[in-house]
């Protein structure tokens, strides 16, 4: 017996289907920036590596000892942007300064891993059985870089200038696939000087879609930075 779900039904199974998609990239994302925080805060030799690697390209000699790092951290099948995408986060992770990976956190058989951290999500409506599940559920996106860049013009302390910020945003969303990557670790400097985290796997994830929707990527990054900085003083 064939049974036939109504329109309204279908479309509740596709976007379930989708959400479902979502979170499984998002908590590959989170698992993989996770292992290359880890290997940045335990061994100088990987992080000395991967660092070599900002702004060159796959066939770049300088990217030749990331391969044996990371290859195996690959999506399976994956195509070259998306390969490239991890390996310029991967970059952007090692070069930022010694201090950033929390030394004195130390690694040991009880600190969760990267691949606990990718089945969080998934766990988590399990830990309360009884407890009553929010229907709007988790947001679709992390932290935009956008939103990243609008955040360190109101740090307190040394925040960084509105005009600068506005500039530097302006000239990322305007970026073929090979600019993004190639403009992307001077932003990244900028904002590490104001102390603002990075949300390294949304990054990541804008990263693999630049190809597909630079421009709804380029919109959602503006629309973040301009919504965070409103009431910011104009320079």
């Amino acid at each position: 017996m064939t049974v036939t779900r109504r329109p309204e039904e279908q479309a509740v199974t596709f976007h379930a289907s989708e959400a479902s998609k979502r979170q499984s990239k998002r908590a590959a994302h989170a698992a993989f920036t996770a292992h290359i925080e880890h290997l940045c805060r335990t061994d100088p030799g990987a992080r000395a590596a991967l660092r070599a690697g900002l702004r060159r390209d796959l066939d770049h000699p300088r990217t030749r000892p990331m391969h044996r790092l990371l290859t195996p951290r690959l999506p399976d099948g994956c195509d070259d942007t998306t390969a490239q995408a991890h390996y310029t986060v991967a970059a952007l992770i090692a070069a930022q300064p010694r201090h950033a990976f929390s030394p004195d956190q130390a690694d040991d058989e009880n600190t969760p891993d990267e691949h606990e951290a990718a089945d969080k999500q998934a766990l988590r409506k399990k830990e309360e059985p009884g407890e009553e599940v929010a229907p709007p559920g988790p947001a679709p996106y992390g932290t935009s870089f956008g939103a990243t860049l609008g955040q360190a013009v109101t740090a307190k302390g040394k925040p960084m200038r509105m005009s600068a910020a506005e500039s530097r945003i302006n000239l990322l969303t305007r970026q073929s696939l090979r600019g993004i990557h190639l403009h992307l670790p001077a932003a990244v400097n900028q904002v590490r000087t104001t102390g603002i985290s990075i949300d390294w796997g949304q990054l990541l994830a804008d990263l693999v879609d630049w190809q597909y929707q630079p421009g709804r990527i380029s919109r959602r990054w503006l629309q973040d930075f301009y919504r965070i900085t409103a009431g910011a003083d104009q320079d």
